[in-house]
């Protein structure tokens, strides 16, 4: 199977704020998926 997005124990941090902890997925090819969260904002830049 063809993924367009793959991950395996993805972690990120922004200073004192961990935002993903070990997230493992798997997004195949002419899939569609969101995250939404209460951090979830659009910011201009």
């Amino acid at each position: 199977m063809d993924y367009v997005l793959q991950t395996n124990s993805l972690t990120k941090k922004f200073k004192n704020f961990q935002a993903l902890n070990d997230l493992s997925m798997n997004v195949p090819k002419g899939s569609i998926y969101g995250f939404v969260g209460k951090m979830v904002r659009a910011r201009p830049r």
